[in-house]
């Protein structure tokens, strides 16, 4: 009789703790999951940080949190969570344990494999009693999001077109002379104001001279990056490697011309995440402009917008000159060699450089990663 009543009043408290912790399990328990950087490059190492809190007087005997990640976004090992991982994302389960009015902060290691826009979305919260009869479960939305930029490849400056490299040196073919290169003196002529006037030279040669302003070249760079990963691609990327490593050629270009003072620009077939037309932008100088380059180049999405003959087309339609004008793509044909002709017919210089298999072989070695790929260059 003894047992029974034993046994009656163990299933009572079983099936009570069931219910109240099925009921109050999850109540006031705060979860939150950021990245301690909002911006990096790739290859490099960020830390996710999970904080979870207890703010009540009932224990949490065990709690699970999973989530889906990206798969380019790659956990060091550790004994309290674990990850599987598909083709596109991987499965992050953590799992705590909290007393009453606890709180623990757990930090995880991240390698970003490649470059994106990676966002934390939601996580679904597991929550059970001590014998694992019951369980509650509840979703919570997560804002935190990393932008991963492309690692700028180590490009040989010396291939790039040669208009901007020349940009400290005379040229006879603007109009407009500039007022920051003076190359001498001349005789003071009609039409001259009181500030061009050079009083040292007045002064040793008894009549009036002024400053003789030089001409010099327009240091602008525009970097056009074609999707297609061969000549007649149908619909969808193959070698999704090849055109990752053109953004990377993209992005150390725009890094090295920015360094040396000059203004760059970016465009190409493809959109960036949530839009639909060609990413393009006009030419700017400074430190904030190329990480606004990097930011767009993180965000691109792998996918052909138009032909990459059209988008030349069209440039060469709008009839902008003086620029240096590179090309990646991953091959060449009679189209676009016509469009770069007519963007050198208006007056802009052009090279080309050719994305091949050998390209990713050298990825890296001794900074002549462009260097194994077939290049056209044409001065105008």
């Amino acid at each position: 009789m003894i047992l029974f009543w034993f046994i009656v009043a163990a299933v009572a408290i079983l099936s009570v703790q069931s219910r109240v912790f099925q009921r109050f399990v999850l109540r006031r328990i705060k979860y939150e999951r950021r990245f301690t950087s909002k911006t990096c490059y790739s290859g490099d190492q960020v830390e996710l940080l999970e904080e979870m809190a207890n703010a009540k007087w009932l224990p949490v005997p065990w709690l699970r949190v999973e989530s889906q990640l990206s798969t380019h976004l790659h956990f060091q090992q550790l004994d309290n969570f674990s990850v599987s991982s598909g083709q596109l994302y991987q499965n992050h389960k953590s799992f705590f344990s909290l007393a009453p009015y606890t709180k623990i902060t757990r930090t995880h290691r991240i390698t970003c494999a490649k470059r994106g826009w990676y966002k934390l979305q939601t996580v679904t919260l597991t929550g059970g009693d001590l014998l694992g009869l019951s369980k509650a479960s509840e979703q919570i939305a997560l804002h935190g999001e990393l932008l991963v930029y492309p690692k700028p490849a180590e490009v040989p400056i010396h291939e790039l077109p040669y208009h901007s490299w020349q940009g400290d040196q005379s040229v006879k073919r603007w109009i407009i002379n500039d007022p920051f290169v003076i190359a001498g003196v001349r005789n003071y002529q009609a039409g001259d104001t009181f500030k061009q006037i050079n009083w040292k030279a007045t002064a040793k040669t008894g009549n009036l001279q002024v400053h003789q302003f030089d001409f010099t070249a327009d240091r602008r760079l525009m970097i056009y990056l074609n999707v297609d990963d061969a000549e007649g691609m149908w619909r969808s990327v193959t070698d999704l490697a090849l055109i990752e490593r053109g953004i990377e050629w993209a992005a150390g270009a725009a890094e090295a011309v920015i360094q040396q003072g000059m203004e760059v620009g970016f465009a190409a077939n493809m959109p960036t995440a949530g839009m639909k037309e060609s990413v393009h932008i006009e030419p700017r100088g400074g430190h904030e402009h190329l990480i606004g380059l990097f930011e767009e180049m993180a965000k691109l999405e792998i996918e052909r917008t138009e032909l990459f003959h059209h988008l030349l087309e069209r440039e060469a339609h709008s009839g902008f000159s003086e620029r240096d004008i590179l090309m990646i793509t991953s091959y060449w044909n009679d189209e676009l060699e016509q469009q770069a002709n007519q963007l050198r017919y208006n007056g802009n210089a052009v090279a080309v450089w050719t994305l091949t298999d050998k390209a990713l072989a050298n990825h890296g070695k001794d900074g002549q990663a462009s260097a194994n790929a077939n290049r056209e260059e044409v001065i105008a």
